[in-house]
């Protein structure tokens, strides 16, 4: 069984398939920085703030990773990763002792911790999600790859034949086959996205 739910449309103007937040929420304050983002590689902040780290910095992802885990607990399983030029890593985390249940943490681009929130689960029929379901979602993020972040980004530009396409989001849904992976780039004429596998290696193109 497939989990689903519908979440407003992302940074990069599309639908995303995802799982609903619930209202509640837990906040702490982290301040701590994960570095600057790369401007020959991703996408400028439309507010002007700083240069998401996240986004082609997998240095940065593996550390918030850590500071997610502190918090969540042991071990670290996820169904979805993501982030964009506004709102920095969003990560939909498991519970360690009750599978059956999501939370989302999310870091700032300033690098504040927030979290958990309870995340609302839904079933592609509607019906209740079990444990089972939840289990057969999650993955350990650290198995992604992430060091190869900024390599495959450099890759997805090249092959987009804009020579100023920088990416405005990545989405990470999961290790399965059908799950969506996919790497967003703007630029002044197109927005291409790149197809990417469980490791993050490219294996196509979207225009």
């Amino acid at each position: 069984m497939r989990i689903f739910a519908t979440r407003a449309f992302s940074s990069a103007g599309i639908l995303a398939i995802v799982l609903a937040v619930a209202a509640c929420s837990g906040k702490a304050g982290g301040g701590s920085s994960y570095g600057t983002g790369d401007p020959s590689l991703a996408a400028a902040n439309p507010g002007g703030g700083p240069i998401n780290p996240f986004l082609a910095d997998g240095t940065a992802v593996l550390r918030a990773l850590d500071a997610i885990s502190a918090r969540a607990g042991q071990p670290l399983r996820v169904t979805s990763m993501t982030a964009d030029r506004v709102n920095g890593l969003t990560v939909d985390v498991q519970e360690p002792s009750h599978h059956v249940n999501v939370d989302q943490y999310a870091v700032a681009i300033d690098g504040t911790l927030t979290g958990p929130t309870p995340v609302k689960l839904m079933s592609e029929t509607g019906g209740p999600v079990t444990a089972a379901d939840v289990d057969r979602k999650a993955f350990d993020p650290r198995a992604v790859g992430f060091a190869r972040l900024a390599p495959t980004i450099r890759e997805a530009i090249a092959k987009s034949n804009f020579a100023d396409a920088r990416v405005s989001e990545w989405d990470f849904d999961g290790m399965g086959p059908d799950d969506r992976r996919f790497i967003y780039l703007e630029a002044a004429r197109g927005r291409p996205a790149a197809i990417i596998d469980p490791h993050l290696k490219m294996t196509g193109t979207s225009f």
